[in-house]
């Protein structure tokens, strides 16, 4: 059985075995970097206060403290901050997703008027950094035009904004632009409308990258701060992000790194257990064009 960059007859070679240990090292060093904070956060989570500031790096407890788990999820309420991050970052991917799926259908497929120059508008916004619209932003919310409603301390404050992601139209127009048009076109003369072939062929053949758009999605909505931050200031409503920021300084910092390896988990689960869907392109394998 071959592993991966390396056949059997090449692994029955000096050199080919020093390159394998070589890349097996470098790979072992990076996923030590990688995780290393994880097991840093988890550990702090189980010492006292004092000893998490002791001299040296002493990852292990030397008595662990599993009661703070349990401490920091009734003092910090994470239930109720777990409930609010949760609505608003499932339903936030969902708007992502379908208003994405639509828009991305409708540039490669329905080809409409003046398509090219929108696909470029998404394009050059992706080279402004988020950080210099963020104003207009705010402003946008605290007050919408034409109509003068503020969607401040609202979660239509954050679904909105984080509806519309340009990289993510733009990375399902070009995985639609790979799907046969003659599948379509065999669906048209079926009697197919654009909104069933949207659901019934493109969806479907999709699923990949649409799993991996939607991993990206949770995990980067997620950790969102300074947005949430700004928006929603009813503490009974803010998400866990910004709430723990809130209460930290009323509680010790191993309480602190208890809660705040608990916030992380969900992404961390969301990445390991879809990861094995995260391959773009398996579906269209099937295709014939």
């Amino acid at each position: 059985m071959d592993r991966g960059f390396l056949s059997n007859i090449e692994l029955r070679t000096t050199s080919g075995r020093l390159y394998y240990a070589l890349a097996m090292v470098i790979l072992l060093a990076v996923a030590v970097v990688a995780l290393f904070p994880f097991f840093f956060a988890f550990t702090s989570g189980l010492k006292g206060s004092t000893e998490i500031f002791a001299a040296g790096l002493d990852l292990f407890p030397a008595s662990p403290r599993w009661e703070n788990y349990t401490n920091a999820w009734t003092m910090f309420d994470m239930s109720r901050l777990f409930g609010n991050s949760i609505l608003i970052t499932g339903v936030s991917v969902i708007l992502r997703l379908t208003i994405s799926a639509a828009a991305a259908f409708s540039l490669s497929k329905l080809k409409p008027f003046g398509g090219r120059i929108i696909t470029l508008g998404f394009l050059l916004t992706l080279m402004i950094p988020s950080i210099a619209y963020f104003v207009p932003l705010y402003t946008t919310i605290a007050r919408l035009p034409i109509i003068n409603v503020s969607l401040l301390n609202t979660y239509w404050g954050l679904w909105l904004p984080y509806s519309v992601d340009a990289f993510s139209i733009f990375v399902l127009k070009t995985f639609f632009d790979r799907i046969p048009q003659d599948l379509l076109d065999s669906a048209r003369v079926d009697g197919a409308t654009a909104l069933q072939m949207l659901r019934h062929i493109i969806l479907p053949l999709s699923r990949s990258i649409l799993i991996v758009l939607c991993v990206l999605a949770f995990v980067g909505l997620w950790k969102d701060f300074l947005l949430p931050y700004l928006v929603i200031t009813d503490p009974s409503r803010q998400p866990i992000t910004v709430r723990l920021f809130y209460i930290a300084d009323d509680y010790s910092v191993n309480l602190q790194m208890a809660a705040s390896f608990v916030a992380l988990l969900p992404p961390l689960l969301i990445a390991i257990l879809l990861q094995r869907y995260m391959k773009v392109g398996l579906t269209l394998g099937g295709v014939k064009g």
